[in-house]
């Protein structure tokens, strides 16, 4: 993470939310200090995640000059398609007068508990990887692998991992591992 060099889309996996955090704190600081514009979104309060950047020891001029924007995304229901439809403007949101290069750890439906959610999200995670090549920046997407909707899921994590270049894996125990898919 400390060493990439060209855009990739990462997917990271983890059971330890804090310890993720970490990671992506990470992956936002190199972005910051490398001069990339960085935006972070979250279900959690933005206020919160704020403070814990903070802590971790991303410096205050990087919100006051929006160079880091922390976004609170709405957890969303109804259809696949109606969850789709929903989450433009949030896509609308993230890409407000980004420029390249940048970073973005995001995941656009927050909660992928129920076959619409993660289906909605897959799609999204789809269009992303076919569009990539154009979109100039690095992008990763984390998810809780206990949160995604369980009747299916070896079959989502096979569908998230043929979407990304990348795969960070960080489990409760045992080891962690980087994994590239190109």
């Amino acid at each position: 993470m400390d060493n990439l060099t060209s855009s990739k889309h990462i997917l990271l996996l983890y059971e330890d939310l804090e310890h993720a955090k970490m990671i992506m704190f990470r992956f936002i600081k190199n972005g910051l200090i490398s001069g990339e514009e960085c935006v972070y979104t979250t279900e959690e309060d933005s206020g919160s995640i704020v403070i814990k950047m903070l802590s971790y020891g991303i410096p205050l001029k990087y919100f006051q000059s929006k160079q880091l924007r922390v976004l609170q995304i709405n957890n969303r229901s109804g259809s696949q398609d109606e969850i789709l439809e929903n989450c433009r403007r949030d896509l609308a949101m993230i890409q407000m007068s980004l420029k390249t290069p940048f970073r973005i750890v995001s995941r656009i439906v927050p909660n992928v508990d129920t076959i619409e959610r993660i289906s909605a999200e897959l799609k999204i995670e789809r269009d992303v990887q076919s569009q990539f090549d154009d979109l100039g920046g690095f992008i990763m997407c984390p998810y809780d692998i206990s949160k995604i909707e369980p009747s299916k899921r070896k079959h989502w994590l096979d569908n998230l991992r043929e979407n990304h270049h990348a795969v960070i894996y960080v489990p409760k125990s045992g080891y962690s591992g980087v994994f590239t898919l190109d």
